[in-house]
Order: C-alpha cells, then sequence, then structure tokens
C-alpha cells in the first residue's frame, strides 16, 4: 500500500508546474506548523550544530521561544518556531510563502502575490529576516578568540574580486537630499517641463534660479550617465575559499581603495592561505596581513542586507528547498531573543561604507 501510495504522489507531482510546486510547498510549510502548534518545540530532532540525536528541552528565552540544549556538544539553539509571528499579522500560510521566497530568491512583486499582501508589507518583511542574517554574519565575521584574533579564517586558496552595482536611492523621497545633495532631480528620462513642476510642487523653484546657472546643471547631471566606475557605482567586493568560506560586502562608492580593502579582509587569512586576485593596485596592501604565500537593483543602503541572503544562500546551496527553509526559520529563531530592529530603524540606519564625500552616510 504504502508503494502504490508513493507511486501515485509521484506521478502526481510529475504532472504539476513549478508555480503550482511552490504553492504545495508552502500549503505543507502551513500545515506543518498548525499541526505542531505554535506553542510546541519544533525540531529535527538533531543538534544543528553536531548533529547529535541526544537533545533536550532547556527552557524558554525570555521573549518565550523554547530552547533545546544538545548533551554531546553542550550548545543551546531555539527550534524552528515562526518568530516573526510574535510582532506580525500574517498568517501561518504567508509566513510559509515568505520563507520559501526568500529561499528561492523571488521578486518582491512575485513574493507580495504568493503571500497575498501589499508589495511594502512583503519588502517589509524580507528586509527584515535579511538584516537578521546579516548580523549574524557580521557578528561571526568579527569575533575575537582569546588572543584577540579573528576566529573568521579564509582557508586554503581565497579568490576576492570586486563588482560594481549603481549607487540607488530606492524610496528616498526628500527632494532637497536630490536638488541641493546630488545635484540631479530624482528620475533621470523627464521633460523640462516636468522637472519645472517638481521644483514648483516642492517649492524650490525660486532657490533653484537665483543660483546663476543651477538649473543647466541640474538638468546637465540629470540626462547624464557616468561611463565606466565612477561615484555613480557602488563596490562590493567578494572573497571565498574552497571551505565555504565568504565574505560578500560593500565597501565604497567609485573605484576600490587601499584602506577599503585592509579594512574588511586584514586578519582573516589562515597560516596556509593563498590570495588569488587580479592586478587591482588595491589588494597588495593585504600581503602585510597574511603570512608569505602567492534583478533591479536594491536601494544602496540595503545592500548590506541583501549581500547577507546572498552568503546565506551561497553556503547552504547544497541543500533541498525544504531543509533550507527550516534552517532558515531556525536561523531567525537563534536571533530573534538579540534582534531589537524596527523596519524605521534598519531604514534610518548609517551607511557603512566609504561615501567618499558623494553623499551623506545617512540617507
Amino acid at each position: 500500500m504504502s508503494d502504490f501510495f508513493n507511486e501515485a504522489l509521484k506521478g502526481g507531482l510529475d504532472s504539476l508546474t513549478a508555480d503550482q510546486l511552490d504553492e504545495l510547498i508552502i500549503m505543507a510549510q502551513a500545515k506543518r506548523s498548525e499541526s505542531k502548534g505554535k506553542k510546541e518545540i519544533k525540531t529535527s530532532d538533531s543538534c544543528p550544530f553536531c548533529g547529535s540525536i541526544r537533545i533536550k528541552k532547556h527552557g524558554k528565552s525570555k521573549k518565550g521561544t523554547p530552547r533545546i540544549i544538545c548533551k554531546d556538544c553542550g550548545k543551546t539553539f531555539s527550534s524552528d518556531i515562526d518568530i516573526l509571528d510574535q510582532n506580525s499579522r500574517l498568517s501561518d500560510t504567508q509566513l510559509a510563502a515568505l520563507y520559501v521566497g526568500i529561499v528561492e530568491n523571488q521578486t518582491i512583486g512575485n513574493l507580495a502575490q504568493k503571500m497575498n499582501v501589499s508589495r511594502s508589507t512583503a519588502a517589509q518583511h524580507k528586509l527584515k529576516v535579511m538584516d537578521i542574517l546579516f548580523q549574524r554574519m557580521m557578528a561571526q565575521y568579527s569575533v575575537l578568540d582569546t588572543e584577540g584574533k579573528h576566529n573568521f579564517k579564509f582557508e586554503g586558496e581565497v579568490q576576492c574580486d570586486e563588482c560594481f552595482c549603481t549607487v540607488s536611492f530606492k524610496g528616498k523621497r526628500d527632494p532637497e537630499f536630490f536638488i541641493f545633495t546630488l545635484k540631479r532631480f530624482p528620475r533621470h528620462n523627464c521633460s523640462n517641463a516636468d522637472q519645472e513642476e517638481y521644483l514648483k510642487k516642492h517649492g524650490l523653484w525660486t532657490r533653484v534660479i537665483s543660483i546663476p546657472g543651477y538649473l543647466k546643471e541640474l538638468r546637465e547631471n540629470t540626462k547624464r550617465y557616468k561611463r565606466g566606475i565612477s561615484n555613480e557605482q557602488a563596490c562590493i567586493v567578494v572573497a571565498a575559499d574552497d571551505e565555504k568560506n565568504l565574505i560578500a560586502k560593500p565597501v565604497s562608492v567609485g573605484r576600490l581603495e587601499t584602506e577599503d580593502v585592509k579594512k574588511l579582509l586584514s586578519g582573516h587569512f589562515d597560516s596556509d592561505s593563498t590570495l588569488i586576485t587580479d592586478s587591482h593596485s588595491a589588494y597588495p596592501i593585504i600581503e602585510k596581513f597574511m603570512p608569505e604565500s602567492a534583478e533591479r537593483i536594491p536601494a544602496t543602503k540595503y545592500l548590506n542586507q541583501y549581500m547577507a541572503l546572498f552568503t546565506w544562500q551561497w553556503i547552504h546551496k547544497g541543500l533541498s528547498l525544504d531543509e533550507r527553509v527550516i534552517l532558515l526559520k531556525r536561523t531567525l529563531a537563534d536571533s530573534w531573543d538579540d534582534y531589537k530592529e524596527s523596519y524605521d530603524s534598519i531604514k534610518s540606519r548609517p551607511l557603512d561604507i566609504n561615501t567618499k564625500g558623494q553623499f551623506p552616510n545617512v540617507v
């Protein structure tokens, strides 16, 4: 009977489209959450650190999240409970759709459609999840051992390179920031009449025309895209080794400089590491700090969070979709006790990249 059921189930799954499979996974995740109950410890019956099955209940955290302790390695961890539902009005089905969408790296539009919520609601919940991943990543990356040295070390051959994406101020609604700080209009393709209407609407027309030649400068800066690497590009440094150690982080605006590389990578190389890079002049400085050996663009202020999600996806790319969803929920649960950020606090957080004076660190 079991074999017959498995064959029938396999035949039914083979006939489903990709969207139908996504919906089935979301329904299964929600059903599992409902059947086990929100207050019950939900675990895969093994320690996420050492894999031991010798685990037991270990009380609750300050926020009421059940904790589990491993009898072998002694580490504690949270059950894979849906921690976002403590401060969210989303249903279990919507939370399941959120986790699946994040793991599959769906667009905000598709995520909102699967969750049956607005785009802003989907974006805010995704940002909070990515921010938790970012804080965990940076906490692991910056922790020091008893000798004051970094615990996070690259091993073996380490490949390092930089990439660039356009600086974006998506979501910024301050007209004076664009007109007097960036010295351009918010949108690149708009007519002179639209630009004049924009200035008058926000009460800036008189100030702009009182400055000789400033309106012409605004229009020239607005219609011109700078070619190549410029202060309109954000530089992201990516370094990875053969052991799935990875760091991907925005460091500056424009061309990569030595101090940016030094600040990010120094102290994170093992004694037998070999750094492999191109001939960029910013990289040789790292040799002093290591042993001798050879989609639409997100807002720039959220690049750290997107890079944290990319890092998490890359590290766990060998797992199945269901395993990654469970791991994501457990990761969030383990971090929830110390997480005190709101969407507004994330949005107003200063940029921790070298802006080189092109715009303020708080945008």
